[in-house]
C-alpha cells in the first residue's frame, strides 16, 4: 500500500465503506446497463447508415441508368476522334497551307487598315492646305 492510500485510510477512518451499502454492486449494474444501451445504439446507427447507403446507391443506380447510354456514346465518339488523331501522321503541307491562309487574312486586314489611315491622312493634309 502506498503512503497516499494509508493517508486516505487514516483521514477517513470513521467513514463507513461504500461497499457495505452495496454501492459497488449498484455502480457495476448501472455501468453494465449503460454499456448495453450504448451497444444497442451503436447497432442501430450501423443499421441506419446501411439503409441510407443503400438508398443513395439505388438513387445513383437509377441516375446512371438514365444517362449511361448518352455518356457511353459520347465517350465512344471521343475515343474514335482520339484514335483518328493519333493514328494519322501530321501533314506538313496542310499545316503550312493553314498558316499561309491565316497569314494572308491577317495581312489583308492590316493592309486595309493601313491604307485607310494613309488615305485619311492624305485627305486631311489636302484639306488643310
Amino acid at each position: 500500500m502506498t503512503d497516499f492510500d494509508a493517508l486516505l485510510k487514516r483521514s477517513f477512518a470513521e467513514a463507513h465503506e461504500p461497499a457495505d451499502d452495496g454501492f459497488v454492486v449498484n455502480v457495476t449494474h448501472r455501468v453494465a446497463k449503460r454499456e448495453a444501451d450504448l451497444k444497442v445504439r451503436g447497432y442501430m446507427q450501423v443499421g441506419a447508415i446501411t439503409i441510407g447507403a443503400a438508398a443513395v446507391s439505388w438513387g445513383l443506380y437509377a441516375f446512371a441508368g438514365a444517362f449511361s447510354q448518352d455518356v457511353a456514346a459520347s465517350a465512344g465518339l471521343e475515343v474514335a476522334r482520339l484514335h483518328a488523331a493519333v493514328s494519322t501522321a501530321p501533314d506538313a503541307g496542310a499545316a503550312a497551307q493553314g498558316f499561309v491562309q491565316s497569314l494572308g487574312a491577317g495581312l489583308t486586314q492590316i493592309l486595309l487598315v493601313t491604307a485607310a489611315l494613309a488615305g485619311g491622312a492624305v485627305a486631311y493634309r489636302a484639306t488643310q492646305e
